[in-house]
C-alpha cells in the first residue's frame, strides 16, 4: 500500500503547472468559503447581540399569555414567587432587567402622536446597551425622579424639549384609564427608526402608577452567565413558576421571525458555497480526466504486465484525494491567520453604509467569526467532492479495455 501512494504522488508531480493550478483551485474556493461562512457567523453574531441587548434579552419572564396576546391585560405579578425563582438560579444569572411597557397618545398643546411608553430602570438597562449615554439633551432620571425621557424622533414630531409638559393618555391594568402629565426631562437618541420615533420612557415606578399596575410587569428580561444553554435554563425555572401565571421565554421563542429570516440567511450563504464548490468540483473532475486520458496507454501496458485493476485503481483515487487533501491542507494554513486578522481588524464602514447600519442599532462594522467546524466542515465538503471524483476515475479504469488502451 505505501507503495501505491509512492507511485500516485510521483505521478501528480509528473506535470507540476496542472497539479499547482487544480491545488490553488481548491485552496481558493475553500478560503472564499471558510472567509464566506465566517462573516455571515460574524454578521449573525452581530445582529443577534444587538436584538438580544435592546428588546429581548436571552430570557423573559413573562404572563403565560402575553407572548399570543401581548396587551395590559396579561401582565405578571413580580412577587414573591418570581422574586424566589430568581434567587434560587442567581448563580446562573447576570443581570435582570424589569420592564413594563405599553401604547399610549402622547400630547404636546394639540399635537399628538403614538406612543411606547416604557418604564425602566436606567441602571439595569445600562448593563444591556448603555440608554443613559445616548441622552443628547438633560438627562436620564435616576430613583426618585418623576420625569419622562423622550425619543429624540418623537420630540421632533411633538416639537417638545426639556422643561416642557407631556401628556400621556392610553389603557391601563385590566382595561383602567391611563393618563399622566410628565415634565420633559430628556432626550435620548436611539438607533432603531421606530422606537426612536415612538418611546417615552418613565422611571419603573412611575410607570406602573400610570399604568394602575400595581408591581405588574410586562416582562423581565434575564442575561444568563453561560448563554449557550439557556433552553435548560428556561425549562429548569419554569419548573419552579405556577405555569398557568407565568412562562420563561428564550429570545427565539419571543422573535421567531427573526430566527426563521437567520436560518433564510444560512441557507443562502450555504446554497453560494456549495456553487463554489460545484464550480472547482469541475475542475478537479476536468484535470483528472484530461490525467486519465493522457496516460491511457500507460495503464494498458501496466495492466498488460500483470499489474492488478485493482491497484491501478487505487493509484489514481489516491491521486485525486490527495490534490483535495493538498487543497485543504493549504486552504487552513492560510485560512486560520486570515481569519484572525479579519477577526482582529474587522472592515469598518462610514458614510451611508454607516448611517444605514446604525438604524438597524448595529455598529458600522462587518465583524468574522471563528469556530473549529467552520474549517472541519468545509474539508470534510471538498474530501468529499475528490472521493467522488475519484470514484468515477476508478469505474473508468475498471471498465478500460486493455488492448484498446495499450494500441493508444
Amino acid at each position: 500500500m505505501p507503495i501505491l501512494f509512492t507511485f500516485a504522488w510521483r505521478n501528480l508531480w509528473r506535470n507540476r503547472r496542472r497539479t499547482l493550478i487544480t491545488v490553488s483551485s481548491v485552496l481558493f474556493t475553500y478560503l472564499l468559503a471558510v472567509a464566506l461562512l465566517s462573516f455571515m457567523g460574524g454578521f449573525q453574531q452581530q445582529m443577534t447581540e444587538s436584538l438580544i441587548r435592546q428588546e429581548t434579552g436571552y430570557l423573559q419572564i413573562q404572563d403565560a399569555l402575553y407572548l399570543d396576546e401581548p396587551s395590559m391585560d396579561h401582565i405578571f405579578d413580580h412577587g414573591e414567587e418570581v422574586s424566589d425563582v430568581l434567587e434560587q438560579f442567581g448563580d446562573k444569572i447576570d443581570v435582570t432587567v424589569p420592564r413594563i411597557r405599553g401604547f399610549s397618545l402622547a400630547a404636546k398643546g394639540m399635537t399628538t402622536r403614538p406612543a411606547m411608553v416604557a418604564g425602566i430602570v436606567p441602571e439595569k438597562e445600562d448593563k444591556l446597551r448603555e440608554i443613559s449615554s445616548h441622552v443628547t439633551k438633560g438627562k436620564m432620571f435616576s430613583p426618585g425622579d418623576d420625569f419622562a425621557v423622550v425619543a429624540a424622533g418623537l420630540a421632533d414630531l411633538l416639537d417638545i424639549s426639556v422643561g416642557d409638559t407631556l401628556v400621556l393618555i392610553g389603557q391601563g391594568f385590566q382595561a383602567v384609564s391611563a393618563t399622566g402629565k410628565f415634565q420633559v426631562g430628556g432626550i435620548v437618541e436611539l438607533n432603531l427608526p421606530e422606537p426612536n420615533n415612538t418611546k417615552v420612557y418613565l422611571p419603573l415606578e412611575r410607570a406602573q402608577w400610570y399604568f394602575d399596575a400595581g408591581n405588574r410587569l410586562t416582562n423581565l428580561l434575564i442575561m444568563p452567565h453561560d448563554t449557550k444553554r439557556i433552553s435548560q435554563l428556561a425549562t429548569e425555572m419554569e419548573e419552579n413558576l405556577d405555569r398557568e401565571w407565568y412562562a420563561v421565554r428564550t429570545w427565539k421563542e419571543i422573535v421567531p421571525d427573526m430566527v426563521e429570516l437567520m436560518e433564510m440567511q444560512r441557507l443562502v450563504y450555504s446554497l453560494i458555497t456549495w456553487v463554489f464548490y460545484i464550480i472547482v468540483g469541475f475542475g478537479i473532475f476536468g484535470t483528472i480526466l484530461t490525467m486519465l486520458y493522457e496516460r491511457m496507454r500507460e495503464f494498458g501496458i501496466l495492466l498488460s504486465l500483470g499489474m492488478k485493476r485493482r491497484k491501478l485503481a487505487l493509484v489514481t483515487l489516491a491521486e485525486t484525494v490527495s490534490i483535495g487533501l493538498m487543497g485543504v491542507a493549504a486552504g487552513i494554513v492560510a485560512g486560520i491567520p486570515l481569519i484572525l486578522i479579519l477577526i482582529r481588524f474587522p472592515i469598518r464602514f462610514s458614510g451611508e453604509m454607516a448611517a444605514y447600519m446604525h438604524d438597524f442599532g448595529m455598529e458600522a462594522v462587518f465583524t468574522f467569526s471563528m469556530s473549529p467546524g467552520l474549517f472541519i466542515n468545509q474539508g470534510f465538503i471538498v474530501f468529499g467532492i475528490t472521493l467522488l471524483i475519484g470514484v468515477y476515475s476508478m469505474r473508468k479504469i475498471f471498465a478500460m479495455n486493455v488492448l484498446d488502451a495499450a494500441r493508444s
